[in-house]
């Protein structure tokens, strides 16, 4: 979609005891559709110092403005409750020498709109794809920081691409990382949180960016997983990040600005060669969806979401919420997560709600990383056909040995729904 500018009026009230209000020519930028990022220039703070944001939205330009709480960055995610409603942000700031406080207020020219949900469009015009575990713990359990990047070293990206492409699929997940606290990347903000140094639980090779290279050949897009907490089962990690050691609980504002500190440096490395984000675990029984839902925590849903898309603002997000029906778990999802033991539910048509593209990610063997086979391939094919055709994405998790080949009988079974989907 052609990326429109929409710049918006403002005005300019004074906080201080000034006799005539300065003028500033601000706006913001981005395009006035729900599921979108708007935000100031880049060039705003020019000489200002303390800025803080906050943000309303109202009916109408003229209309009572109801704070929309936990939103404290300079960019918002628009969700589709704030269509049909005006935006505003006023921003707070101090000239460079001057402890006396200032407000601009920008208001937007015209309501929010909904029009679907035009980041996920080449999601659904995919329509299927595969994902990997590539884990320490499944691939090299054995071993510390020496195994690990050996391990990673050998992963043939080129190898992998060609498979992929030859099988038909047409976009690929991939985990950064899990629970270990071993990451197929490297990551400063982590390594200095944990106090170590690169290379003892980030690889030195960076995977990710090597993947990209090899599926851009192809034109597959690059999907990358997540935890939505910190790795549970290493404890010099656990303590140092004050998390639980293997369990699922709640993340503390201590080590959730910890996460998006991680994920927005590798966001802003890989840019656009990173089209989206799977983030695991936003589960409501162990109180991590409750407390990164809760608006009255400085880190909170929002800015985890700008965290991940501050690299790329058209990629799309998701968040689990385990295993069930399909559905949306978060105002900020882009698709829906869509984790199943099997494939026993098919969409209607394409959004499984407004903005949400409807997605369906399951295992092919017994398990998750499992080495069997849970379904026939002429089964498998006519479940992938009907969730295709009614406009729905796919998602088939296929086990790699450590050089990033796919085994036999996985890679036959997704070249069988590749070539149908073909047809």
């Amino acid at each position: 979609m052609k990326n429109n500018f929409w710049i918006l009026a403002f005005g300019l009230i004074m906080l201080s005891s000034c006799k005539k209000p300065e003028k500033y020519n601000v706006s913001l930028v981005g395009d006035l559709y729900a599921k979108n990022i708007v935000g100031l220039p880049l060039d705003f703070p020019n000489g200002k110092e303390n800025l803080e944001y906050s943000w309303y939205m109202a009916s109408a330009p003229s209309g009572d403005w109801s704070e929309l709480q936990g939103i404290w960055t300079d960019e918002i995610v628009l969700l589709t409750s704030y269509v049909g409603n005006y935006i505003k942000c006023d921003i707070s700031y101090n000239e460079q020498g001057s402890d006396k406080k200032k407000r601009v207020s920008v208001v937007s020219s015209q309501p929010v709109e909904y029009k679907g949900n035009a980041n996920t469009d080449w999601f659904q015009d995919a329509g299927f794809g595969i994902m990997v575990h590539y884990l320490k713990e499944a691939i090299v359990p054995d071993g510390g920081a020496e195994e690990w990047n050996k391990i990673v070293d050998g992963f043939n990206v080129d190898k992998f691409a060609s498979q992929v492409n030859e099988a038909g699929a047409r976009y690929v997940m991939f985990t950064l990382g899990q629970n270990s606290g071993y990451y197929c990347a490297p990551n400063k903000a982590f390594d200095k949180a944990i106090g170590i140094g690169a290379g003892e639980l980030c690889s030195e090779r960076d995977l990710p960016k090597d993947l990209i290279k090899a599926l851009n050949k192809y034109n597959i897009p690059l999907i990358l997983y997540l935890p939505s907490n910190p790795p549970i089962n290493n404890k010099h990690v656990s303590e140092k990040l004050k998390y639980a050691f293997k369990k699922d609980s709640a993340t503390s504002q201590f080590n959730q600005p910890i996460l998006e500190n991680m994920i927005k440096e590798w966001s802003l490395r890989y840019a656009d060669g990173v089209k989206g984000w799977w983030f695991d675990g936003l589960y409501a029984w162990n109180d991590i969806r409750s407390t990164r839902m809760n608006m009255s925590l400085r880190h909170n849903i929002s800015t985890h979401t700008l965290a991940a898309k501050s690299g790329n603002k058209k990629s799309i997000v998701t968040y689990n919420s385990g295993f069930g029906k399909i559905h949306g778990n978060t105002p900020y999802d882009d698709y829906t997560s869509g984790e199943k033991a099997t494939i026993d539910e098919y969409p209607s048509g394409r959004w499984a709600e407004d903005g949400v593209q409807w997605f369906l990610f399951t295992y092919l063997g017994e398990k998750w990383g499992g080495h069997g086979q849970q379904f026939s391939t002429d089964s498998l094919v006519n479940k992938a056909e009907i969730i295709v055709n009614n406009k729905g994405v796919l998602c088939l998790e296929v086990v790699t040995d450590a050089t990033g080949e796919i085994i036999p009988g996985h890679f036959d079974q997704i070249k069988a729904v590749g070539e149908k989907l073909r047809k």
